[in-house]
């Protein structure tokens, strides 16, 4: 059934119809399903909170992409679409962190644009907070996230994560809309990220997918990102985040794989700079019982013959 009504919204959307066909409305699992059909046929927003409505997150163009700041990048994607899904994995359990926070800076570019007062919402499983961390207030901002404009969403299992996601990207009232489930589950097929993507279309709501745990399916994202963790440039000293990003899948143009640098400052991001090469010997390098033994004057020097090996009296 559900397949024959999204076969339905894409025949609905060639021929660009006034109305939704009422019948595309209809019960799944005890839940109304509205208004999932692209912008250009429907008759209004729909809001999920049951006070009255909501302006929308943003106005403009439908195809209006937002650039990442990586030449290279914006080159072979145009920018970060907007009003579309995009799919982000880690590429391998080690670099949970590394995906989570290449998906909040791409959150970070679209609440930018659009405005600070701007709400975002995150949709997770709970298993996902346990597994990949819960979040931090600082880190947020500095991924140009304010944390007083999140809407936290804590779902029990990935049905619970879907619906609040088709919701918060219905109700065009964010300017973005992260969706992480968690772990490999049946329910997370091709059916279920084009029926998200139906509900993004239209340069109205823009989501980002984050699959923390398991392995990737089959997506209708625009573009797919498998995100892994890279050296900073920093140096000596802290610098900003690196990402590895192998951008596996674009509908848009052509794929590749570049290393991108996030600029907290300018909150955007740039091919990172060359790291610094080492003069000699850092002493930082040393190991710390190491330099504590050389800092120490009351030690006696060694004696010459040290390297020797020596038995043990007994007796």
């Amino acid at each position: 059934m559900l397949r024959r009504q999204v076969a339905q919204l894409e025949r609905a959307r060639g021929r660009r119809e006034d109305r939704a066909d009422p019948e595309t409305v209809e019960e799944l699992a005890g839940v109304p399903v509205h208004d999932i059909a692209p912008a250009a046929i429907r008759a209004a927003p729909t809001s999920v909170f049951r006070g009255g409505r909501v302006a929308n997150a943003w106005a403009g163009a439908e195809t209006t992409a937002l650039p990442f700041g990586h030449p290279e990048v914006d080159a072979a994607t145009g920018g970060l679409k907007r009003g579309a899904l995009h799919d982000v994995s880690p590429a391998g359990a080690p670099d949970m962190a590394s995906a989570t926070g290449f998906a909040l800076a791409c959150a970070g570019l679209l609440l930018r644009a659009a405005g600070r007062d701007s709400l975002w919402l995150w949709v997770r499983a709970e298993m996902a907070g346990r597994e990949a961390g819960e979040p931090y207030g600082p880190g947020l901002a500095a991924f140009g996230l304010d944390p007083s404009r999140l809407v936290a969403v804590t779902a029990g299992d990935t049905a619970d994560v879907l619906r609040a996601a088709e919701e918060g990207l219905a109700a065009r009232a964010f300017a973005a809309v992260l969706i992480e489930p968690f772990g490999d589950d049946r329910r997370l097929d091709l059916t279920a990220c084009r029926r998200l993507s139906l509900i993004a279309d239209g340069g109205r709501a823009t989501g980002i997918l984050l699959r923390t745990g398991g392995v990737p399916g089959p997506t209708s994202a625009v573009t797919r990102w498998r995100i892994s963790a890279a050296p900073s440039s920093g140096g000596r000293h802290p610098g900003n985040p690196v990402f590895a990003a192998d951008l596996a899948r674009n509908r848009l143009g052509p794929v590749g794989a570049w290393m991108m640098e996030w600029r907290p400052d300018e909150q955007s991001f740039r091919a990172p700079r060359a790291r610094p090469k080492a003069e000699g010997i850092d002493p930082l390098a040393v190991p710390l019982s190491g330099r504590m033994a050389a800092a120490s004057g009351d030690r006696p020097s060694r004696p010459s013959g040290s390297g020797a090996v020596v038995p043990f009296r007994i007796g």
